[in-house]
């Protein structure tokens, strides 16, 4: 498991050699890790990705940042400390965010991104985010809930998602959602030039079709796919599909 030092904290990601010119970084959502994206990496043949676990997520050391744009500060020190430079950045949910955010204020060190099950502005839901915070504070004993997943999602599939959610810290979970429901950059959206990939799980919930159909529409050139049969969690529950979908968009830049 490849580790790089970033500001004096061991972080570690997953990275699967190819040979494209240009990398593709991952980024996890709220509470997730590097391992979620194990599967759609193994189907990117020929692209070289890798996949990080942001600070206190995963084999990372650190604590979790409180906003999206820490996270994305902290990519780019990643970035930087990797050597890499006009990355393809994807993003999932929270990750989508922060490649939002990233793709704003550090367009220079981008190719194109892929914003996958995210959106401009992330609200969660006030019954989950009371219900995060008491876990997060002891109050209850944490519990999985399936609220990402899709209705016809397996038994096999309900079980990785929980192993991942689990990983990570009832209070790192917390800030994560919190600082997806304190993001906005509707305003901004305009101010992102490079090609970008914008997909969507038919199912989800969390982040709506409606929420990918804004992206398209504010950011020039970008490009919307749906995923059917998933809901938020494509990159579990049909990391075949979603692969393909990333690269026939992929292929496009080479």
């Amino acid at each position: 498991m490849p580790e790089a030092t970033v500001k004096g904290t061991k972080i570690h990601f997953l990275e699967k050699k190819g040979a494209s010119s240009f990398r593709v970084l991952f980024i996890h959502g709220s509470g997730g890790n590097a391992d979620g994206w194990k599967r759609v990496m193994e189907g990117l043949d020929g692209f070289h990705t890798l996949a990080v676990d942001l600070p206190g997520h995963g084999g990372s050391q650190g604590e979790g940042k409180t906003t999206i744009p820490e996270y994305a500060e902290f990519v780019k020190y990643f970035c930087e400390a990797l050597g890499l430079n006009e990355i393809v950045l994807g993003g999932h949910s929270l990750g989508g965010g922060i490649v939002l955010d990233f793709a704003v204020r550090f367009p220079a060190m981008l190719k194109a991104t892929l914003l996958i099950g995210t959106g401009a502005r992330l609200r969660v839901f006030p019954e989950a985010l009371d219900l995060l915070k008491k876990m997060a504070e002891g109050e209850i004993p944490p519990k999985f809930e399936p609220w990402a997943f899709s209705k016809r999602a397996t038994p096999e599939v309900l079980r990785e998602g929980e192993g991942e959610w689990a990983k990570t810290s009832p209070k790192v979970r917390y800030y994560d959602m919190l600082a997806c429901d304190q993001f906005d950059i509707m305003e901004e959206l305009g101010k992102i030039k490079c090609p970008s990939l914008i997909v969507c799980g038919r199912e989800d919930r969390l982040t709506p079709i409606k929420y990918s159909e804004f992206l398209n529409s504010k950011i020039a050139g970008s490009r919307m796919e749906i995923v059917e049969g998933v809901a938020h969690m494509p990159m579990l529950e049909n990391p075949k599909a979603l692969s393909s979908v990333l690269s026939e968009f992929l292929r496009t830049l080479s």
